[in-house]
């Protein structure tokens, strides 16, 4: 029976093979989150709570998080409180 000769490769052969590049990739610029970002997470919090997405026990840790994005928002200027209701005189 003949012996196989097994090739053995480097990982720069297989880059290569691949056509993937050992060079350094270009600077992509950093990631970045707006407060318009965030605004849509607190709406989409609110439609996935309306929706019945999350489970009961779940419910507490997504309404503390949403409470201090809603917070964080306010403080911002993003969002803005609440009016007070004011009562009417008749």
């Amino acid at each position: 029976m003949a012996k196989k000769e097994t090739a053995k490769t480097t990982k720069e052969e297989l880059d290569q093979a691949i056509g993937r590049t050992t060079a350094q990739p270009a600077q992509q610029p950093a990631p970045s989150l707006t407060l318009q970002d965030l605004v849509l997470v607190a709406q989409i919090i609110q439609l996935t709570t309306q929706r019945g997405a999350f489970k009961a026990e779940e419910l507490a840790d997504v309404g503390g998080l949403y409470n201090k994005l809603i917070t964080f928002l306010q403080s911002t200027g993003a969002l803005t409180p609440p009016a007070a209701p004011t009562e009417e005189t008749n």
